[in-house]
């Protein structure tokens, strides 16, 4: 019997490139294909083709510059510096060197980057060589070399996006969202202006904003990571477990630091799987390493699942590097009590008897952790618990109202989540505030159910009628209702602007 002949290797990877393009195996067909999708950044698209391209016509200078551009745009810094490393002997294009020291950054070596670099001080190698500085812990280098484009090229979106990144780094929240807006209005469509939108807007508790800005990165940049991450992060922020389920099942893209790797143990989590979340977290261990955020969700796994002894061998060291961290106390000590060690609990938790702004489920931590542990003052942090300071609800209430006048809608939903535990849940004007901020963030459902509660507590309330009249109005509820809502507080406070507006919207 006749065997068949095996195909060469070159010719089963020709074959298969071509399988892949399918009927439209014309190089030159597939070339305008992939720079049409590398134009509208859809860089996974163009990837395919500009593969199956190359395959038949390798050494086309052209072919060779897009895929490298179309590497660095998906972060790939090693494909890049391989097409990048090919043009040496061919044509290499205008911006050849900030090219190769993109790749280098991407790769992990600012030296490369600064070499390649040389002496240029056009407004983009400055940008360059002020992230390679960055790279290299070089702050104040890298604050001169982005001052110094900026001063070049006023309008850099590039430039300034970079600069603001840096700012908020530094702490300058303001800063930042001045050099954020500069970058949008230079081109709001650059991917790097709207995600640095989207980070300064959540240092600044603008999570609607942010979450605007991660979605609309997302789909203008189909399959980028770090959209994906930033908007993911927030839906999981906000609750909103369903709409991360879908975002995670719909990305096409791919990641190699593990980042994935996390959403989906958060989603896990979220659902209330822990063995799931501990065994995704597992498999990527490695790769998340380095992650606080990770390894602090990995040891809440193991404490759920029962094995407290390894979270706290995974959470001890991080507290001993961030004693000042809230989170890691909290974990620390569930895991101590979950593995019969009360008074190792309350040691941990111990700070927090003489805090005059403890939260309140810490003060009960803790003084579940003393009576189990049969602390001599068990009693006296079990009052604690059930009286919180006059000053940690002060401090709530202050923070709230300065958090709503700033429109700082996150911090204002953890200061009334704060004082809703404080109190007995019945202040009309906490829920009514704690409505309108859910609302601005983007939680309708949640905002809904505080809104009517508002409206059990105060049903004659102006404030509190317009805002379930506006809510039910926006979530398409009840119009009928909504209508006669807003008609009754326009009644009750003719003056109030904002709701002469919502009323006259509602008509319209």
């Amino acid at each position: 019997m006749n065997r068949p002949v095996p195909l060469v290797p070159a010719l089963c990877a020709i074959a298969l490139a071509l399988l892949v393009a399918g009927c439209e195996a014309d190089p030159q067909s597939l070339a305008a294909k992939a720079r049409s999708e590398y134009s509208s950044h859809n860089y996974l698209a163009a990837q395919a083709d500009l593969s199956a391209a190359l395959a038949v016509t390798p050494n086309d200078p052209a072919l060779i510059e897009l895929n490298a551009r179309n590497a660095l745009a998906m972060g790939d810094g090693i494909a890049a510096a391989s097409s990048l490393e090919k043009l040496r002997v061919r044509s290499r294009p205008a911006d050849f060197a900030q090219l190769v020291a993109e790749a280098a950054l991407l790769r992990g070596k600012p030296e490369d980057a600064l070499a390649a670099l040389g002496k240029d001080v056009t407004a983009p190698s400055l940008r360059l060589r002020g992230l390679a500085m960055l790279a290299q812990g070089n702050m104040a280098g890298a604050l001169a070399a982005f001052e110094a484009g900026i001063a070049a090229a006023p309008r850099h979106a590039p430039l300034l996006a970079s600069m603001a990144r840096l700012k908020l780094m530094g702490g300058d929240t303001a800063e930042a969202r001045r050099l954020a807006d500069r970058a949008l209005s230079a081109d709001a469509d650059l991917l790097d202006a709207m995600l640095v939108d989207g980070q300064v807007a959540t240092a600044e508790g603008s999570l609607g904003r942010a979450l605007a800005s991660y979605t609309k990165a997302g789909k203008r940049y189909p399959g980028n990571l770090a959209a994906l991450i930033g908007q993911a992060g927030l839906l999981g922020d906000l609750g909103r477990t369903d709409e991360l389920a879908a975002l995670l099942a719909d990305f096409k893209g791919t990641s190699s630091d593990g980042a994935m790797a996390y959403l989906k143990a958060r989603l896990a989590a979220a659902k209330g799987d822990w063995t799931g979340a501990r065994d995704i977290l597992q498999a990527s261990e490695d790769k998340l390493k380095d992650r606080d955020d990770a390894n602090v969700l990995y040891a809440q796994a193991l404490t759920r699942i029962g094995q407290p002894e390894q979270a706290r061998a995974r959470l001890a060291p991080m507290l001993t590097r961030h004693p000042e961290s809230l989170l890691l106390r909290r974990e620390l000590a569930k895991a101590q009590l979950a593995g019969n060690d009360p008074a190792g609990a309350v040691q941990t938790l111990l700070p927090f008897a003489s805090s005059k702004t403890a939260a309140l489920d810490d003060l009960r931590l803790l003084a579940r952790a003393a009576e189990a542990a049969g602390d001599a003052n068990a009693a006296f942090f079990a009052a604690r618990a059930r009286y919180p300071t006059p000053q940690s609800l002060g401090q709530a209430l202050g923070a709230a109202d300065a958090a709503m006048k700033a429109g700082n809608w996150g911090n204002a939903i953890i200061a009334y989540d704060q004082i809703l535990a404080l109190t007995d849940g019945r202040s009309a004007l906490v829920l009514n505030n704690m409505a309108w901020a859910q609302a601005q963030v983007g939680n309708k459902d949640v905002a809904l159910a505080y809104a009517q509660r508002a409206m059990q507590v105060a049903p004659e309330d102006p404030a509190v009628l317009d805002t379930l009249g506006w809510l039910l109005l926006k979530t398409g509820t009840n119009r009928e209702r909504a209508l006669s809502l807003l008609h009754r507080a326009a009644q009750k406070a003719p003056q109030n602007q904002t709701i002469a507006d919502h009323l006259a919207e509602a008509l319209r």
